[in-house]
């Protein structure tokens, strides 16, 4: 007779440091991680409860993935889907990792929600120097939108030497003049950015049929993105 052992990891930390702690209405054993304190099962009866579903769920929509895409492969709701990425985006926060930036590139790209009559523009800071995003807002094309991504950027309490943008009015509207740099000579490495997020994510693609159909989704989708895109040394 053959005894079969399993090792068990926390799908959250992965520490090995686990323990039973009871059962569950299912009656399969459920364990405790005392690293991150957080409970889990070793097999789930329902695969949206699965943590190790929602790490490739998320992975997934950041790599091109659509929402019904996600419920189709990973056999789950479109809900479950929705509800992964607003619970996700909870934990994600920009941090910027220098307090002084010589240039930083703001620049605008649009997407669609709910309709393709409905087009909404992304504003964001983008530091080249250390492949970062620092700030965004989605809205309006408008002075009012910069405003509030420059009330953003202020908030992040960074200094700031030099800002690059393309020749939209707003921007003149918005930013000082004597350092204000405009030209596409400046802003060349956002411009690859841009090409960075319409790869990756559908629902940014020009001629995509994926779009979110509520604001929430998009903006914390995109803030998901970003936070992914930041921790990685290239896009390339």
């Amino acid at each position: 007779m053959y005894e079969i052992k399993v090792k068990v990891q926390c799908p959250h930390c992965e520490s090995p440091n686990i323990v039973k702690n009871g059962t569950k209405i299912t009656g399969k054993q459920n364990f405790l991680c005392k690293g991150c304190r957080k409970q889990f099962q070793f097999a789930y009866q329902y695969q949206g409860a699965d943590p190790g579903v929602k790490k490739q769920v998320i992975s997934s929509l950041i790599h091109g993935s659509g929402i019904r895409d996600c419920s189709a492969v990973f056999k789950i709701s479109q809900a479950t889907v929705l509800r992964t990425i607003i619970r996700k985006a909870e934990g994600c926060q920009l941090i910027p990792r220098q307090k002084h930036y010589g240039r930083i590139i703001l620049d605008e790209l649009y997407s669609f929600v709910h309709s393709k009559d409905k087009k909404v523009w992304i504003f964001y800071a983008y530091s080249a120097d250390t492949k970062e995003i620092l700030a965004f807002t989605m809205g309006k094309r408008n002075i009012r939108q910069l405003r509030f991504l420059m009330l953003k950027i202020k908030h992040l309490k960074i200094k700031v030497d030099y800002w690059c943008t393309d020749a939209f009015d707003g921007f003149k509207a918005v930013l000082f003049r004597y350092n204000h740099l405009i030209g596409k000579e400046f802003t060349k490495a956002i411009e690859g950015r841009n090409t960075c997020i319409r790869a990756r994510l559908a629902r940014f693609q020009r001629r995509s049929t994926k779009f979110s159909k509520k604001l929430l989704f998009q903006w914390n989708l995109f803030l998901i993105f970003v936070h992914w895109l930041n921790s990685q040394s290239s896009y390339i």
